[in-house]
């Protein structure tokens, strides 16, 4: 099915990589005057005006900022393609689809694929989009529009907020005086999860919270001193992490 896409971000390029990886065609990419994308010349496709891709696309990819979907699909004429957009917390475009891939998607320029990702699929045209993912190697999921921010919300926990918890740890790093341990965050997070991962039961949490050490926990509070938004952070996961233990017990 031949794409038009029509913004210049990450999920533009995650979709316009996947097209160009399993050699379905590109129509072209539409960008806001202003844009300084380079992801019409990356695909190696011209940049379009709206109503050309509207005229020559079967689909059309809005992947714009979630503010700005509904104005840029406004601007799309009558056309026979089938619109779909690639957020995660926005309903369908009426009349077509919504196929958020549930991955911390990489800039524009850096490897970028969308094989073994799920995409949760809400809106029409199902069998289309279950296409695109079988398609690019994708697993496909479904969420209803009224759950969509319950869904989003929580793939912002399990991306965008795992990474401010690691600014949090390299900054904390770094007043210990202990420089140049990104790499050595980055193991002790990926132990983590791999412990996670492997464990639903109390054993999925290690550290003083999972093992109830109050007093390293307060010298713990200390030790942040007057970062009042750090503290309040370490505390409300060591509650999270202590009440999901006592309630995994029972």
């Amino acid at each position: 099915m031949r794409l038009g896409i029509l913004g210049g971000g990450r999920a533009a390029w995650a979709y316009g990589t996947a097209w160009r990886r399993i050699g379905w065609p590109l129509a072209g990419v539409w960008l806001r005057p202003e844009s300084k994308s380079r992801l019409p010349e990356l695909l190696e496709v011209p940049r379009r005006e709206i109503l050309d891709l509207a005229a020559e696309s079967e689909l059309i990819l809005v992947a714009v900022s979630d503010g700005a979907v509904e104005s840029v699909v406004a601007r799309i004429p009558p056309t026979e393609a089938i619109i779909f957009h690639a957020s995660g917390a926005l309903p369908a475009p009426g009349g077509g689809f919504s196929l958020h891939p549930l991955k911390a998607l990489p800039p524009v320029g850096q490897p970028s694929d969308l094989a073994d990702t799920l995409v949760v699929f809400q809106g029409e045209h199902r069998k289309t989009a279950r296409l695109i993912a079988a398609a690019v190697g994708a697993r496909f999921a479904e969420v209803s529009a009224e759950q969509k921010p319950l869904y989003h919300a929580a793939a912002v926990f399990g991306s965008n907020y795992v990474a401010a918890i690691l600014d949090i740890s390299a900054d904390m790093m770094r007043r210990a005086g202990l420089e140049d341990v990104r790499g050595d965050i980055v193991t002790l997070a990926q132990s983590a999860i791999a412990n996670w991962a492997a464990h639903d039961d109390p054993k999925r949490f290690t550290g003083p919270a999972a093992r109830g050490d109050e007093a390293t926990m307060a010298g713990h509070v200390a030790a942040i001193g007057d970062d009042a938004q750090v503290a309040e952070i370490y505390k409300l996961l060591a509650a999270w992490i202590t009440g999901s233990n006592l309630a995994t017990r029972k």
